[in-house]
């Protein structure tokens, strides 16, 4: 039988005990990769593919050639056939090699039908990629219109009002509006100012590209003018000083599985409203009470994005938790980093197990929301990771292991390619938050204006 007709195998008739998760996802997953050939396109080929590789070769499959912007990088896993954008002379950003996707050219067109000439390869992108097929092969969990919408920044507060789930008061201008009336940031600005996020009329505008701090209003008009050659629109925001955070969730057929908060450490210098992301931890407890807040948002966000969209698989809720409870600020419909499930379970195959989510592969349909919830939920609680780099502003740190103490606390920590990897924080701080350490790490790495969040009242901020 041809790979592309093969029989579906029966549904689960439910799948509620999260011992079964496993071996029902292992299942479906080898069922319907085993024997396939895969063609992977990249923003970035390096060690962060490994993952990836290793779960198709779990499952059956073979990874027969990546189409790259950059690359291979350190690390990077060892592929048949590389096809790489920089080789051809264009040096392209993440948005643009995604806009590039959709017209390769013909020559990339004539490599790929050499390497396969029936087409049965099927493409796998980020999870960014919006496009349905590629060179004349389907791409496999690529990303729907409508999904990639709920992410522009500009309109997410309509999703928040719909659900009831709290969001800093904002207005959204043109950009000609936002530099005519420059005082909109006096009127909203809090105590530490304002934060401008472009809309995505230009493309998606992650990795901070279309966001700016302003913590002090007379920059405000510059904040906008960088934004301005990207973005249509601004939405202009109170700064919600709090912990920054995230929670992910997942989308199912029938049923959500939403997972415990975890801490997105961001570091912030007050004085040039610069913002600096660290990574994520799993460590972070934020107790019971803002832990079932900030879950229950999630719950109430995921629930109107598959009524109004249809949506299927992992998103994630970004926010802050104040002194006045947690207020979101974005909505993410795609595979976001911070989980922590493959330090927990490393050979979980979850980037598989969400596109599949996405495309409906057979077999999966019988799992329950609550049963996946719960094997996350202990599965990360029983062994919480870091996912952070402390980049080093001062040369002149040797790579290796070595040890910060400020007379209260230890951290652990491994300096390599001009960053510090924290790898223990001893003892850790009530709330098992990672952000002071990091603010502490940056100083010692020649940054000493990075503060950890909540900052507190900034003195004369938005004046």
């Amino acid at each position: 039988m041809p790979l592309t007709q093969r029989a579906a195998a029966p549904l689960p008739a439910g799948v509620t005990d999260p011992e079964d998760i496993r071996g029902t996802v292992a299942r479906a997953l080898h069922r319907f990769w085993d024997g396939r050939e895969t063609v992977l396109l990249l923003d970035d080929f390096d060690h962060r593919t490994t993952a990836l590789v290793d779960e198709l070769h779990a499952c059956g499959a073979r990874v027969a050639a990546v189409v790259s912007r950059t690359g291979p990088g350190p690390g990077a896993p060892a592929v048949p056939q590389v096809w790489r954008c920089t080789d051809e002379g264009l040096e392209l950003t993440r948005p643009q090699f995604e806009a590039w996707l959709r017209q390769p050219g013909a020559e990339v067109h004539r490599w790929l039908d050499a390497l396969d000439p029936h087409r049965r390869w099927l493409a796998l992108g980020t999870p960014r990629t919006g496009i349905a097929r590629f060179c004349g092969r389907p791409v496999h969990g690529w990303r729907r219109p409508r999904w990639a919408a709920v992410e522009d920044k500009t309109t997410i507060d309509r999703l928040w009002t719909r659900t009831g789930v709290a969001s800093p008061p904002h207005a959204v201008l043109t950009v000609a509006q936002a530099l005519r009336d420059p005082r909109v940031a006096d009127r909203l600005g809090g105590p530490a100012g304002v934060v401008v996020a472009a809309d995505s009329s230009h493309g998606h505008v992650g990795d901070s590209l279309g966001l700016r701090w302003v913590p002090r209003t007379h920059r405000f008009t510059d904040a906008v003018s960088e934004l301005g050659s990207r973005a249509r629109r601004v939405r202009v925001a109170r700064f919600a000083d709090g912990v920054p955070c995230s929670v992910l969730a997942m989308a199912l057929p029938g049923s959500l599985a939403v997972f415990s908060p975890i801490e997105i450490v961001t570091l912030g210098d007050p004085a040039a409203g610069r913002l600096v992301f660290c990574g994520s931890s799993t460590h972070w407890r934020p107790g019971e009470a803002a832990e079932r807040e900030i879950r229950d948002a999630a719950r109430r966000a995921g629930d109107e994005l598959v009524r109004a969209t249809g949506y299927r698989g992992l998103f994630s809720v970004d926010g802050l938790l104040t002194e006045d409870g947690f207020t979101a600020t974005e909505l993410n419909p795609r595979h976001a980093s911070g989980l922590g499930l493959r330090a927990a379970v490393p050979d979980f195959p979850l980037y598989l197990f969400h596109r599949a989510v996405q495309e409906r592969v057979p077999g999966l349909d019988g799992i329950r929301g609550a049963a996946l919830e719960q094997f996350v939920r202990d599965a990360v609680a029983a062994a919480p990771s870091y996912a952070l780099s402390v980049p080093a502003a001062r040369p002149g740190h040797p790579d290796g292991p070595a040890r910060l103490s400020d007379g209260t606390s230890r951290i652990d920590y491994r300096v390599a390619d001009g960053a510090a990897t924290p790898v223990a924080i001893t003892p850790p701080s009530a709330d098992h938050r990672a952000g002071p350490a990091c603010a502490l790490l940056a100083a010692r790495l020649g940054d000493p204006a990075l503060r950890s969040f909540p900052l507190g009242a900034l003195d004369g901020a938005t004046s």
